[in-house]
């Protein structure tokens, strides 16, 4: 009977699907409808327009019309928030074509709302039913393009009704030439119970976009409580008090060109950006907010006010919890008895050992609080040291409160926020070279100007020693590749280097303390973690495997199998700074038979080297390179018995310039062909100037890895 109950169960919920194969109910579209229908009511001119101008014919699609209007409403215990876009794209090829045929969007309101239009070449307007839209399992699917700037805010309680639910619809028998005309409604019903203020996420907005665009706009309507900071930087638009009833701020952007260049771009500075955030206060002015005057539209905060809220937020910071936890690992380990430079090193990987084992990290701010009273235990001078990242905003631009960074200067080194793989005065790229402000504490705060260090290709190196050999039967190639990785060079492979290994188990040794997991375990619970321990440790080598695999066929993607993993230093230590491990793999298809000759191709070993298309290399802004770097390659390849290599003098190379350096030096002892080669990128910046020389040694690069060797049968 219960097999039978189970089966007439499956019937009946198949036909049940198979009879609702819509989304939403005929009550819910015309729920939907009634929410949308102010946005295509919208008088704006700019939304009934077809044409394009004649010097864009030629690009992929053009925006003809993009606006985005937030409203803000302050009612008894919520702050209702409507974010409204709508978006007018004329598709001119295939791949703008297959770009917008699917159309997302959010449905977790009653208020919320969207809508697709189709107007077709001969001017035909075709409604898009949003009766079959699918839902979206994983927001993180959701393309950028249609999610909202700002989004639902953290708040004390949360008893809002509006979630964070996402469809897409396909756009049917969308051809090149057509209109597609969108609009999208977010409503969130932020709870501001007990709340004093709320930041709403800071929009960063690049005036130059993927097409080129007619007209774009932003409208701002805030209630009483709202303020606005705004900043627009090379030579974009500026926000402007409107003075209407529809909006009180606007910001309108017309005729603008699309992006000139895609690689190695430093977007946030090199291009004209609108930077705005919408914070709600209960009061104004708040010393420790960046807002302005009530109804002021704040463009600017100087460096004495800098200053002011800087020494107002360090203040407040109630970092006690953490100081004391920090204090008591100091005590473990002696710290009055220790060096004064052996005492900041030690505090500094405590600190990290604490952000790490932390949900979210230290901010930046909370790990110069710590840090600052454990040196102040030991009277060690410093200075706190504010700036921001180079590739948000310049420090002169800064405007929101989430944008400064903290670091602490001692002994004329920078200490910045520790990440789970960082030393004491490691640097951060994003900060070379970058003005920034010594903050004085105290009743009467100042910011002085300094500007932080640059660095040197030689201060960040990585080195790959290759070791190969060539079986002649298979003609597969055995390599086993020692990467090590020192300076800046180590982030690109941090990660890679230690996920799946034991790297974090015994992070209380960086700091000389007791294991602070095990130590609080006896018997059967300390048993238990440590078989929890062996299992997860087996089950990582597995997947170290897997991982790496993938990761190397970046680099090779001729890549056959990937045996063994070996970490053989993890960089995280004072004594042992340089990242160091060990891959041993095989690739397939390096060898071609020239008669009873061979062509190996041994210069490929350094692996996957940019082409540059020709589309490419004409730029029109300077190249943001992160970080000067060098790079070494060192391989030495065995000779198969029988056959010597010819042509070894033209595989040198010696390409150098003021942008960068490539060069190979090849030569054969006994039976092994070794081939030094380096590749440094002399600058952080390449001037558009100088672009051509940094092109020398790219192509250089490549061309050299294309090469092959000619083994000749003896």
């Amino acid at each position: 009977m219960k097999k039978v109950f189970i089966f007439l169960s499956l019937i009946i919920s198949i036909s049940v699907v198979a009879q609702d194969d819509d989304t939403f109910s005929p009550a819910k579209l015309e729920a939907i409808a009634r929410n949308m229908k102010p946005v295509w009511e919208d008088s704006d001119a700019d939304f009934t327009t077809s044409a394009i101008p004649d010097k864009w014919k030629e690009e992929s699609a053009v925006i003809i019309a993009q606006k985005t209007r937030f409203s803000f409403d302050k009612d008894a215990n919520k702050l209702a928030v409507y974010e409204i876009t709508r978006r007018r794209i004329k598709l001119m090829d295939r791949d703008a074509v297959n770009s917008y045929s699917t159309v997302y969007f959010r449905m977790g309101s009653a208020n919320d709302g969207a809508g697709v239009k189709v107007i077709k070449a001969n001017g035909t307007v075709q409604d898009v039913s949003l009766r079959n839209a699918v839902y979206v399992e994983d927001n993180d699917d959701v393309p950028s393009t249609f999610t909202p700037y700002i989004g639902k805010a953290n708040t004390t309680y949360d008893k809002s009704k509006s979630r964070v639910i996402f469809f897409k619809i396909a756009v049917p028998d969308l051809d090149p030439g057509d209109i597609l005309d969108y609009g999208t409604i977010f409503y969130d019903d932020n709870t501001v119970k007990k709340m004093s203020y709320i930041e709403f996420d800071p929009i960063y907005f690049v005036c130059t976009r993927e097409y080129p665009v007619i007209s774009q706009k932003f409208e701002i309507d805030t209630d009483n409580n709202s303020f606005v900071n705004s900043k627009s930087t090379m030579g974009a638009p500026a926000f402007k008090e409107s003075g209407n009833a529809n909006a009180e701020y606007t910001w309108e952007d017309r005729n603008r060109e699309k992006i000139p260049d895609t690689r190695w771009i430093n977007r946030m500075i090199e291009f004209p950006m609108l930077k705005f955030q919408i914070v709600f206060s209960r009061s104004e002015n708040r010393t420790d907010l960046f807002i302005g005057d009530r109804g002021e539209l704040k463009q600017n905060i100087s460096p004495e006010e800098l200053a002011k809220k800087m020494n107002n937020l360090y203040s407040r910071l109630d970092g006690s919890m953490y100081y004391g936890t920090a204090k008591a690992y100091l005590k473990q380990i002696g710290y009055a008895d220790l060096r004064e430079e052996d005492f900041i090193q030690k505090t500094y990987y405590i600190l990290r050992h604490m952000s790490y084992y932390r949900a979210n990290g230290f901010s930046s701010e909370l790990f110069a609080s710590c840090l600052t009273q454990c040196l102040d235990l030991r009277k060690i001078p410093y200075d706190l040291v504010v700036t921001s990242p180079l590739t948000l905003t310049k420090p002169g631009d800064i405007i929101f409160r989430t944008e400064p960074e903290w670091m602490v200067r001692v002994k004329d080194k920078f200490i910045f926020n520790a990440t789970a793989f960082s030393n004491p005065y490691d640097f951060k790229e994003e900060f070379l070279n970058t003005p920034a402000y010594i903050i004085s504490l105290g009743k009467y705060p100042t910011a002085t100007p300094i500007t932080l260090p640059d660095t040197k290709a030689e201060e960040n190196i990585s080195t790959n020693t290759i070791t190969a050999t060539m079986d002649t039967a298979t003609r597969n190639m055995q390599i086993v590749l020692q990467r090590a990785a020192t300076g800046l060079a180590k982030q690109k492979y941090n990660y890679q280097g230690l996920v799946y290994t034991t790297a974090f188990d015994d992070d209380h040794r960086s700091y000389g303390g007791e294991d602070d997991i095990r130590g609080s375990m006896r018997g059967a619970e300390l048993d238990s973690y440590e078989e929890k321990l062996r299992e997860r440790k087996k089950e990582d080598k597995t997947r170290k495997l897997e991982y790496m695999k993938k990761e190397m066929e970046d680099d090779y993607d001729n890549l056959n199998a990937y045996t063994e993993f070996t970490l053989n230093s993890d960089g995280r230590t004072w004594r042992k700074q340089e990242l160091n491990y060990t891959n041993k793999f095989e690739l397939t298809d390096m060898v071609k038979i020239a008669g009873d000759n061979l062509l190996v191709s041994v210069p490929g070993l350094i692996g996957a080297q940019l082409w540059i298309s020709q589309d490419d290399r004409v730029r029109e802004v300077d190249a943001y390179m992160e970080y000067p770097e060098s790079i070494r390659n060192i391989i030495k390849f065995t000779i198969p018995a029988g056959y010597k290599v010819v042509g070894v003098p033209g595989l040198n190379v010696n390409i150098e310039n003021a942008a960068g350096t490539f060069g190979v030096q090849a030569s054969v002892e006994g039976n092994i062909l070794t081939l030094l080669v380096k590749k440094h990128y002399k600058n952080t910046t390449v001037k558009k100037e100088d672009w051509p020389k940094l092109l020398e040694m790219l192509d250089a690069a490549y061309n050299f890895s294309q090469k092959k060797i000619l083994l000749k049968k003896l």
